[in-house]
């Protein structure tokens, strides 16, 4: 349990990677993945959406409790609901990128507004940081790295067509603050 209280956000997000790249391996020739979001390796009707189900839930549970060893903070709270909002999008699923005749429009919403909240609280996640912190030098990373998320964010709605990049560069600079420069 020491090993995950004091390495929790760089366990969850080895955790998550591993389980972005083996959903990618298994994933079918209809799933385009600089078109494709990620949450579609996932999504109702896909065969082999277990897979990226499991990483999601995996990725969330293990960020947040994590945070729960460490005691929760005002600091804390933006990333763990960022984490339980992640571990919910695996639960519910996103509507299929494939032609089917009927799926769950309420799980694709549900999906869709818990993950829209994630992006929301990991923003403030990273706003906390930015008041918190003394160093005038990882107040100007923190800030950068705001302005990346969001940017990044208006980019994912923007391009329909290449979404699954906005979305892989979104989530690798989320990676990129959340292990090296997430420090609560």
């Amino acid at each position: 349990m020491d090993i995950l209280k004091s390495n929790y956000n760089i366990i969850s997000t080895l955790l998550f990677v591993v389980f972005i790249l083996v959903a990618h391996v298994f994933s079918t020739d209809n799933y385009d993945w600089t078109k494709n979001t990620i949450s579609d390796l996932g999504a109702q009707g896909y065969e082999k959406k277990l897979i990226m189900q499991i990483g999601f839930l995996a990725f969330g549970l293990t960020l947040s409790i994590g945070l729960f060893l460490n005691g929760l903070t005002w600091r804390t709270t933006p990333i763990l609901i960022y984490g339980l909002c992640v571990a919910l999008t695996g639960i519910f699923c996103t509507k299929p990128f494939v032609d089917l005749d009927t799926y769950s429009t309420t799980q694709s919403t549900l999906h869709s507004t818990f993950a829209q909240i994630a992006g929301v609280t990991f923003s403030v996640g990273i706003l906390t940081q930015i008041f918190f912190t003394t160093d005038n030098n990882l107040k100007y990373i923190h800030i950068s790295f705001f302005i990346l998320v969001i940017g990044l964010s208006a980019t994912f709605g923007l391009l329909k067509n290449y979404q699954g990049i906005a979305q892989r560069l979104l989530y690798l600079t989320s990676f990129i603050w959340l292990v090296k420069y997430y420090k609560p």
